[in-house]
């Protein structure tokens, strides 16, 4: 009988210790504004839906973008979490300029969509992008949903409409939406200019579609957003090593988050991956370097 009882508390103790932790939250929906540099939040921008997140969560206006500034390296470092040394990913082509370290079976770097995907067969994955070149570097083959907007000029609320869509038919377990108007007004106007902020608060009034889409969802209590950018402008252009380009912000709140608190501690591209990933704790490959942000309670 002592036998019995001792192997039967020596099972739940293997059991309690490999156990899966719990999700932090059961979704994630990620925001990225192409282009958004963080020296328009410290110039006063007219931007109270941005403003209202950054209270209501934990906020970074020093997050570094990789070298050089441009979006390509730059959204894949926030979706697979290693440096472009490693990935060979340092411009916007469509496939690494190098021999990367770690491939997928996919031939595409190892991004949080491919680890979701490995230890959740069924988790429903998606992108919804307007620059053609965000589905480079996502492994699409992935994901279950990937949705290119052509000419968004022509209806900038294309991109709310669809992704407002996926989340109320889908409700996916990660939802990346790649906006590039802030990025097009910098090139065609500049840094700084009237133009480029009355685009930064267009795309700041579209976000409560985004997030109410969520709530009508009925998963807005187990969710967690995410606000993020890979780039600022210097004059008309980016690529270089100034401030101006390479600060961006980083806003996340939701489930598990803390809130009213500033992010403190260095930032890089790279931390936005492995944030991700803790938030469903998933297993980084070796090749990962990005740090989980200590933001969550």
């Amino acid at each position: 009988m002592k036998k019995a009882i001792v192997l039967m508390m020596a099972l739940l103790v293997a059991g309690a210790v490999g156990a899966k932790k719990k999700d932090i939250a059961g979704h994630v929906v990620i925001i990225g504004y192409d282009g958004w540099g963080s020296y328009a939040m410290r110039e006063d921008a007219k931007a109270p839906n941005f403003r209202k997140y950054m209270s209501e969560g934990c906020y970074t206006l020093y997050k570094r973008t990789i070298r050089p500034s441009i979006s390509g390296p730059n959204w894949a470092a926030q979706m697979n979490g290693t440096p472009c040394e490693a990935t060979g990913i340092i411009g916007n082509e469509k496939k690494p300029v190098f021999k990367p370290i770690v491939m997928t079976e996919h031939d595409a770097q190892p991004t949080f969509f491919h680890l979701m995907r490995q230890e959740r067969p069924d988790a429903e994955l998606g992108i919804v992008c307007e620059w053609g070149g965000f589905q480079y570097y996502a492994d699409t083959l992935c994901l279950n949903y990937n949705k290119r907007i052509h000419e968004p000029a022509k209806n900038p609320e294309s991109i709310v409409t669809e992704s407002v869509k996926y989340i109320k038919e889908k409700k996916p377990v990660i939802c990346f939406i790649h906006v590039d108007a802030m990025d097009h007004a910098g090139h065609a106007h500049g840094r700084g200019t009237p133009e480029y902020y009355e685009t930064l608060e267009h795309c700041d009034a579209q976000l409560p579609q985004i997030v109410n889409a969520v709530k009508e969802a009925g998963y807005y209590d187990d969710c967690i957003f995410i606000l993020t950018s890979d780039h600022g402008h210097s004059g008309t252009s980016h690529g270089g090593d100034s401030l101006d380009e390479i600060e961006t912000p980083f806003v996340i709140w939701g489930k598990g988050v803390k809130k009213g608190c500033e992010i403190t501690d260095p930032m890089l591209q790279i931390d936005v991956a492995a944030t991700v990933a803790h938030i469903f704790h998933l297993k980084t490959p070796a090749s990962w370097r990005g740090v989980v942000m200590d933001v969550f309670k």
